[in-house]
């Protein structure tokens, strides 16, 4: 039999199993063992890392997914100088990315958030949307928001949701939602505008917006509190090397790491007689409620009570291909797009939806590569995207070589460099689905649900389940991490 009491006098060292080796299972397996708990993590993949992992390139290790972190919260920069990496933070090449909208590309505004001006008057601002719909955004500025302010009381009573489209639109305009909101969140969150719940993107905006008076200071008024410098930073390396710097740690924990282990049940990795006295899924939803035995209907846990979602993958959203090249191209020493580009999914020539000029935008890459060898990565993946044929859109479900030919043409197209795609030497294709959730106005709720009836639950001897992840916490690593950090903390409390 299990013990699921989480020890006693005589064995007071609790027992962990944590199922999911990407950076929150991770975290919560090293804050655990810190707390004297007995941890085990098992993870499906050959070597661990989920969304940190790594990928080798021009013979370099790089990122083969999240290649920074937002400073808005300061819990990841705590976590990298805990784990001794603090020398190598970077920040990047502040002359920024640009915009390629049907028409012309041109640099991002500086005062922005998600695409919202915080200053709808500058001239960088009026050259993306035309004067007429920078004069619309503008009326923002003079027009009280109050009308706002039942809804966003409904919204802290949990009886409703504001989409990020919604809201932009009526105090800005639709023009800022579809040239400005739109390229950059469906690069981003991989979904649309009218999909977002504002809360989750934006925690706190709207309210702001109510203290303020108005969107556009709200935004400039977030981006004032902002760390001073950059919006992000990285690790020089890459930010794999918080998953090695995790890795280490834990073998010096004698934390046991069993990777290439998929977890069909439960069952499997305790045994017949359990002696582990916690579970933690650090898995998608659909995935952690079938471990737990839950059905996806069952009391609403994949819908809600008014829209219930009969099948799990409609909660996992399109998913996200990235098309890593490595050119070798004089022509790309200058950076002439910036860091990179958003692409507008009214851009019909483009498959693409952002590009990332690595060696450009960070300066150890630039370094490690070398002159006129540049490390570019294009992200495939809309909402509606087709599964196959660039006539209809390549995306995430398209093939390698589909993905790649397609990043071949966009690349050159996007840097407005014909024949570019030729001087390609290395290219590859990595996929994301599970661990990009579905991010609309009902996953919050959604997320809530599952994580108490996990909480309700007991594995197949007695072990109390938990959750962390992209999918309970939200995505990115300021949100990722101090929700690990939470959970563990909690159960070694006996407060989970």
């Amino acid at each position: 039999m299990g013990r699921g009491h989480g020890g006693s006098a005589a064995d007071p060292a609790r027992r962990v199993l944590v199922v999911g080796g990407g950076v929150a299972g991770l975290l919560c397996a090293y804050d655990l063992a810190v707390g004297g708990a007995e941890v085990t993590v098992v993870e499906a993949e050959e070597a661990c890392g989920g969304a940190l992992a790594s990928r080798d390139r021009g013979g370099l290790p790089t990122d083969a997914g999240a290649e920074a972190f937002a400073v808005q919260s300061e819990a990841v920069a705590r976590l990298i100088d805990e784990l001794g990496l603090a020398d190598r933070l970077v920040t990047p090449n502040p002359a920024g990315a640009w915009l390629q909208l049907p028409e012309l590309a041109a640099p991002l505004p500086a005062t922005g958030l998600l695409g919202i001006p915080g200053d709808p008057t500058a001239d960088d601002v009026v050259a993306l949307l035309g004067e007429a719909a920078a004069a619309r955004a503008a009326e923002d500025l003079v027009s009280s928001p109050e009308q706002w302010r039942e809804r966003w009381e409904a919204v802290g009573a949990g009886q409703d949701r504001i989409s990020l489209a919604e809201l932009v639109a009526d105090r800005m305009g639709p023009d800022v939602v579809d040239r400005l909101v739109t390229p950059i969140v469906s690069g981003v969150h991989s979904a649309a505008a009218d999909d977002l719940d504002v809360e989750a993107v934006a925690p706190g905006l709207v309210s702001l917006m109510l203290r303020e008076g108005s969107l556009a200071r709200a935004v400039a008024a977030r981006r004032a509190q902002a760390p001073a410098g950059s919006a992000v930073r990285s690790l020089r390396g890459g930010m794999h090397g918080v998953i090695g710097a995790l890795l280490d740690r834990l073998a010096q924990l004698g934390v046991s790491v069993r990777t290439d282990t998929w977890v069909r049940a439960l069952t499997d990795v305790t045994g017949d007689d359990s002696e582990v006295d916690d579970i933690v899924l650090a898995v998608d939803g659909p995935e952690a409620a079938r471990l737990a035995g839950l059905s996806w209907t069952d009391g609403s846990v994949g819908g809600s009570p008014d829209r219930p979602m009969n099948d799990p993958e409609e909660a996992l959203g399109p998913g996200v291909a990235l098309v890593t090249m490595v050119l070798e191209s004089p022509a790309l020493d200058s950076a002439p797009r910036g860091t990179g580009m958003l692409v507008s999914p009214a851009v019909d020539s483009v498959a693409a939806k952002a590009m990332t000029h690595v060696t450009a935008k960070w300066a150890w890459a630039a370094e490690a590569f070398g002159p006129s060898r540049h490390l570019v990565r294009l992200s495939y993946g809309r909402v509606g995207d087709s599964a196959t044929g660039r006539g209809e859109r390549t995306g995430a479900r398209s093939t390698d070589e589909e993905l790649i030919a397609a990043a071949s043409e966009d690349v050159a197209e996007l840097f407005g460099l014909p024949g570019l795609g030729e001087t390609v030497t290395h290219a590859d294709v990595v996929r994301w689905r599970r661990a990009v959730p579905l991010s609309g106005p009902e996953h919050a709720g959604r997320a809530a649900r599952l994580r108490s009836r996990l909480a309700a639950r007991r594995g197949p001897h007695g072990e109390r389940l938990h959750a962390v992840g992209t999918w309970f916490a939200g995505t990115g690593l300021s949100r990722v991490v101090p929700d690990a950090r939470k959970t563990a903390a909690r159960m070694l409390a006996g407060d989970a």
